[in-house]
């Protein structure tokens, strides 16, 4: 039998199993049988120089990155069904990539859908397509906007970033907390401690690439860092410097020209960042999911 110096790793055997089968499948399907033949491999000897921690930190790792955070994407070909017809009361988000306090409020909306059941979170990306009736129908004007939905009908809506009482406030309901105290994840030696995410949006009407990252420690996120990259054309340079000052007079994070626009920057421990009082929670695997249901790319 051919001697394979490749470690089994599931980045490897994701790789083997997408290019085995072209075909769209579910991401958390194709990982989870890449570990699993990881496994059996080890076992029957195909795989060489291989530790049995090394199989169990591919399984885990998968685990983390595509984990279930119980929220429903929106668009116009399932918000009847999803919002107009749910059983359950709605906090409907409106956002937008390009948005920090939307972004923010990611670890906010997860924390409602695991810990209250009957209470559906869904969530609209205004920069996304099929969404053309939802924009004409729903009062629109700021990101994030927050609909608040009981029998199909409105009965609140709040605008930028809230917290989770405020929230269920709106809602005008006393949900019951999952009866089950929920079981503290003990964090795994080698999870993942850094994320980065990124994807292109609208600023404005500009291009931009929003970047995203993450440092987690052992029971919370520890750092969050925002930079969006806007991309001003050579036809309205004349008007960038009016735009950075736009921004900075906003005192939305630091500004700073570059050499194709400019870029926006909000860190950690800057005012604007402070003020938005991001919950802070989330695992690795929570945020990716999260962000990824958002359109970003993690890595």
């Amino acid at each position: 039998m051919q001697n394979f110096e490749k470690k089994c790793n599931d980045s490897y055997m994701t790789s083997l199993f997408s290019t085995l089968f072209p075909m769209k499948l579910n991401k958390f399907f194709i990982a989870n049988i890449a570990a699993v033949s990881c496994a059996m491999a080890l076992a029957a000897g195909t795989f060489t120089n291989v530790s049995a921690a090394q199989v169990a930190n591919a399984a885990t790792k998968n685990t983390q990155a595509y984990e279930d955070i119980k929220i429903v994407k929106v668009n116009d070909s399932n918000f009847e069904k999803e919002i107009l017809q749910s059983k359950k009361p709605v906090i409907l988000e409106i956002s937008s990539t390009s948005c920090p306090p939307c972004l923010i409020m990611i670890p906010t909306l997860i924390s409602i859908a695991k810990n209250y059941s009957d209470i559906k979170i869904a969530s609209v990306g205004i920069d996304e397509p099929g969404i053309d009736k939802i924009k004409a129908s729903l009062p629109i004007q700021a990101f994030p906007t927050f609909f608040l939905i009981k029998d199909g009908r409105i009965v609140n809506k709040l605008v930028g970033a809230v917290k989770e009482e405020e929230l269920l406030a709106a809602l005008q309901y006393t949900p019951n907390k999952n009866a089950a105290k929920p079981v503290k994840a003990k964090k795994a030696k080698n999870s993942p401690k850094n994320l980065v995410c990124k994807t292109p949006g609208q600023f404005n009407g500009l291009k931009n690439l929003v970047t995203i990252s993450f440092v987690f420690g052992a029971t919370e996120i520890e750092n969050v860092d925002i930079v969006t990259d806007v991309f001003v054309p050579p036809e309205m340079s004349d008007r960038r410097e009016q735009m950075i000052e736009h921004v900075r007079a906003s005192g939305k994070g630091e500004v700073e020209p570059t050499m194709t626009g400019f870029r926006m920057h909000i860190d950690n421990d800057c005012r604007f960042m402070k003020a938005m009082d991001m919950k802070r929670t989330s695992t690795y695997g929570e945020m990716r999911a999260g962000l990824e249901l958002q359109g970003f790319t993690c890595e």
